[in-house]
């Protein structure tokens, strides 16, 4: 990507890409806070970790559009690299359905709409109304795992947990709960990773696959309304406008999907791993549960699952002292604004009581703030109140387990969790 910017001296040159970035990505928000500065990543853009500057960031929608792509062909998944998607990609490409920008890749009044449409069927009140349900798939997944004294985290809990309940919530198959799996760490990296040619091929047919799947059900959703989810989002209708057309439903079916399994995953995972670390933590939660939610609340401020999104500035502009070209990709640092000290004092110390950690940014900002929070927030809860009172004396088979992070700037999670227990 070229960048046409003329940079001030409050601009510090970063990649984003460096492994020792993925790994820890903390050190480097705290030298941007430090120097009061945004960040440059020559090969992707300007990287926003200012709180304030994130508020304000966030909320003006035409001037930083979340329609990132350049191409006017939708959200395609290919990842935030400027290079050109190669022929034989495209050629996969025919066979997948049109899409439009929707949702999270789309930019007010269209996405007030979606918002609003989606808002009803993820409500708050339906999204505790599921309680019961999310604590049974909870326990009858943990419940295999007491008789032998070992967890496999994402093998045995923290994937099927959430994909799980996307799946009964959006009304398909619980056998298809890998193939949902795969199918969405494909296409969240090609949302927010910098991808090879031979990646991007791969995100492709994941795309292909997922749209010969679902249409199908959009189409039968369509004849027959039945009461789940996806029927919902299908038929919904607000006022004076039309439902969703399939080429909506593809992109909100396929956010919902990946809101609904990658983002409380990894939250389980980067929280276990802190708890096995901190047993005076785990101590305090395990005597009063009432301080779980705020757990969960200080783990998404202070190791997040999401780190960044971005935006395309729509006109010339300034970013503090930062010249930035119309056309230039933004990255808005969610993950850096909960280490902002003039908001969290103390950003690298964990406070189970932190008065205004609700303040974080761990599901974004704005207008585009997480459709489904509400529904990870409930996940993460019961998910940690199992495993601090089913697991006893909890050890990290060291072994086992592969903590590095995954090849990711933009998500954070750990590769392998393993936990003995029992004695």
């Amino acid at each position: 990507m070229t960048h046409r910017s003329r940079f001030k001296p409050l601009t510090l040159p970063i990649e984003l890409s460096d492994p020792e970035h993925i790994q820890c990505p903390y050190h480097l928000y705290r030298r941007l806070h430090d120097a009061g500065a945004v960040g440059l990543d020559p090969n992707i853009g300007v990287a926003v970790v200012g709180y304030q500057a994130l508020v304000a960031l966030s909320k003006d929608t035409g001037l930083f559009s979340s329609s990132i792509t350049q191409d006017g062909l939708g959200p395609r998944h290919m990842g935030v690299s400027a290079e050109p998607i190669p022929e034989d990609v495209e050629q996969i490409f025919t066979r997948a359905h049109p899409m439009v920008n929707a949702l999270f890749t789309a930019d007010p009044p269209v996405h007030t709409r979606h918002r609003k449409l989606l808002s009803k069927a993820l409500s708050p009140a339906r999204v505790r109304a599921m309680e019961p349900h999310i604590r049974s798939v909870a326990e009858a997944l943990i419940e295999p795992v007491l008789q032998v004294g070992r967890l496999d985290l994402f093998q045995d809990f923290a994937v099927p947990l959430p994909v799980t309940v996307i799946a009964d919530v959006l009304g398909v198959d619980r056998s298809d709960l890998w193939t949902f799996k795969r199918w969405g760490d494909l296409m969240i990296s090609g949302n927010i990773d910098v991808l090879s040619q031979a990646q991007r091929r791969e995100v492709a047919q994941a795309v292909v696959e997922f749209h010969e799947y679902f249409v199908p059900r959009i189409e039968a959703r369509r004849a027959r309304p039945t009461d789940d989810l996806l029927s919902e989002m299908v038929n919904a209708s607000e006022d004076d406008e039309p439902p969703l057309t399939t080429e909506e439903l593809l992109p909100i079916i396929d956010q919902v999907l990946l809101a609904g399994h990658e983002t409380t995953t990894n939250l389980v995972g980067n929280g276990l791993v802190f708890l096995l670390s901190r047993p005076d933590v785990a101590d305090r939660l395990r005597a009063d549960l009432s301080l779980v939610e705020a757990f969960v609340e200080e783990m998404l401020r202070f190791d997040p699952p999401i780190q960044c999104t971005y935006r395309r500035a729509t006109a010339d502009t300034r970013l503090g002292e930062t010249e930035v070209a119309s056309g230039e990709m933004v990255i808005p640092v969610w993950g850096a604004a909960g280490y902002d000290p003039a908001e969290f004092p103390e950003p690298e110390r964990f406070d189970l009581d932190r008065p205004n950690v609700r303040r974080h940014m761990g599901f974004g900002h704005g207008p585009h703030f997480c459709a489904g929070a509400e529904l990870a927030r409930l996940e993460a809860k019961i998910a940690f109140e199992l495993l601090l009172t089913k697991l006893e004396e909890p050890v990290l088979d060291a072994e086992a387990s592969d903590l590095a992070r995954h090849p990711s700037f933009a998500s954070t999670g750990y590769k392998r969790i393993v936990v003995s227990f029992g004695g």
